[in-house]
């Protein structure tokens, strides 16, 4: 079993408990607040470096797009493209590389003509850009898709200088009537894509994705093994970390930028150990003060715990000793005055409980039915003028010695073997007036016969059984008594095949509203006033089949309840 608290333990938890737990509420609300505060910062950071990389994606594609409506709107291009000597090739390829001039990372330009007979480029040209052999697909189904503008084109090679190309920019160049005249393409190498989501001036580590709109990873920081390849599923990138993402307008690209979320935890390094060492220093301090004042408050609890605990075991003479003249020692002064008052009240309340249990046996007493002393004796006179003598002898002493039993009051309490004599004297008359009709079944332990019940408690059982069970039953009847100990109870069960009830007249016993029936609310009421609430009388009963009353009181003996 669980031990309970004290009193002082329970003020010292208490005061404990009410110097820490404000502490708690406000540090955690401090420290949610922080935290969210740190982390919408550190968003707006990443948000910004994502941000940063997207608006240099469209500062790149603007820049090389001036680049390309440049080339494109050279006379010299438009005549190279439809055939030209050594001396215009290399006009050509003079302007595309002043073009780049000062860039740091130089993008290649290619400019090839409708048949791939004409090649102008800043690089050797890959043999991917053969416009005859892939002019249905790749790169040159996007440019012929552009119509004349210019869009990027994801993809993933490795040039003849050795750069890893991952995105390209793609033009038709038409004629003035509009004829295809040729490509012209540029070829971004990854250090300069890369160097374009960088975030070198980032307080904190960094990783960026960069997609196209059909999924196509172009960049991975973190994992480059996976550039080239299409990201099944987007929304999982940087899963379980902070992610920002912004599109950039020109390129048509997303860029995603992560960052471990363990970071702003170690940033809330400092608030948590503040918290924790407040918490610590608050904690002794309440110990302290919670310690003091306990044992200021609970030492005069304690001596009126002790004192009522000794009246409850009946040392009705214990008294409070107290020199206090606070609430405390009025406290006690009225405890000693409750006291005696007390022992007074039980004294009183014991004889008075007495009187009320021989008043109520008494009125029992009163209850026995006249009718029954009027067939008694008018089965005496038709006994006498049948000149049965034996039979009225034996029916004068029955009920000489049943109404002497029922008289006799001296003692509230008897054994169920004298109350089972007394219901056979009653029996006796009964047998005798309804001759070979009833018939009988008493089965009583030879252990419960030394148990001490109320006087009167199951006579008005078995009268009621004879009364209203059998009065108006035609044929033969069977009264059965049945008495037993179950371990520490006794059980009692009378039953009879009489008339029975109907379940209107069952209801209203049931609830104590029926008037009438010999004592059957009476038996129930002692002994739940002997026994307590979890005691008293279980009636069932069918019409025309027969009733049966059972009780449950605890199992006593006389030595025991001296």
């Amino acid at each position: 079993m669980r031990r309970k608290l004290s009193f002082y333990n329970k003020l010292l938890i208490f005061f404990v408990l009410v110097g820490v737990i404000p502490l708690l509420i406000i540090g955690s609300m401090t420290y949610g607040f922080s935290k969210r505060f740190f982390l919408e910062q550190y968003r707006q950071q990443l948000h910004d470096k994502v941000a940063g990389a997207a608006e240099r994606f469209d500062a790149l594609a603007e820049e090389y797009d001036g680049i390309m409506n440049t080339i494109g709107e050279l006379p010299e291009v438009r005549q190279a493209l439809l055939g030209g000597n050594a001396e215009l090739k290399k006009n050509v390829e003079q302007r595309m590389h002043l073009l780049l001039a000062g860039k740091k990372n130089k993008a290649a330009i290619y400019l090839i003509n409708s048949d791939g007979s004409a090649r102008y480029s800043t690089r050797e040209l890959p043999s991917i850009y053969n416009p005859v052999k892939y002019r249905g697909w790749g790169i040159f189904r996007t440019a012929h898709e552009a119509e004349g503008e210019i869009r990027a084109y994801p993809h993933a090679y490795e040039s003849l200088q050795g750069d890893k190309v991952v995105l390209s920019l793609v033009q038709t160049v038409h004629s003035a009537s509009g004829e295809l005249l040729g490509y012209l393409i540029v070829d971004f190498p990854r250090s300069l894509i890369a160097d374009s989501v960088s975030a070198y001036d980032a307080p904190f580590a960094m990783d960026f994705v960069v997609l196209d709109g059909h999924a196509y990873t172009v960049i991975h920081t973190k994992q480059p093994e996976r550039e080239g390849t299409l990201e099944r599923d987007p929304a999982e990138i940087g899963s379980g970390d902070l992610l920002q993402v912004v599109a950039s307008k020109k390129l048509g690209l997303s860029v995603y930028g992560y960052s471990p979320g363990a970071i702003v935890e170690q940033s809330m390094g400092f608030i948590q150990t503040l918290f924790a060492v407040a918490a610590a220093v608050s904690f002794v301090i309440c110990l302290w003060c919670a310690y003091k004042l306990s044992k200021y408050v609970s030492k005069p609890i304690f001596e009126l715990a002790h004192s009522m605990k000794r009246i409850s075991m009946g040392d009705l003479a214990v008294r409070i000793e107290s020199r206090r003249v606070d609430e405390f020692g009025i406290v006690a002064s009225g405890f000693n005055a409750m006291a005696t008052q007390i022992k007074d009240l039980i004294a009183s309340a014991k004889d008075e409980q007495r009187r009320l249990r021989i008043a109520e046996i008494k009125a029992l007493q009163a209850q026995l039915n006249p009718h029954f002393i009027y067939n008694t004796l008018d089965l005496i006179k038709w006994n006498a003028k049948m000149n049965q003598t034996k039979e009225i002898g034996g029916i004068v002493v029955q009920l000489a010695r049943l109404l002497r039993g029922m008289i006799h009051v001296d003692d509230e309490e008897t054994t169920l073997g004298a109350e089972m004599e007394l219901i056979e004297h009653y029996l006796y008359i009964q047998r005798i007036r309804f001759a070979d009709r009833l018939s009988m079944e008493i089965r009583i332990d030879q252990e419960a016969l030394d148990a001490t019940i109320p006087r009167l408690l199951l006579h008005p059982l078995v009268e009621n059984a004879i009364v209203h069970g059998f009065e108006n039953k035609v044929g033969n009847v069977d009264l059965s008594i049945v008495c037993r100990r179950s371990g520490d109870e006794l059980e009692v069960e009378i039953k009879d095949n009489g008339i029975g009830m109907s379940e209107e007249t069952l209801a209203a016993i049931r609830g104590g509203t029926h008037q009438g029936g010999i004592g059957i609310n009476n038996v129930h009421n002692r002994i739940r006033l002997y026994y307590g609430e979890a005691y008293g009388l279980d009636i069932d009963s069918e019409s025309g089949i027969g009733t049966r009353v059972s009780l449950r009181i605890p199992y006593r003996r006389k030595e025991e309840t001296a």
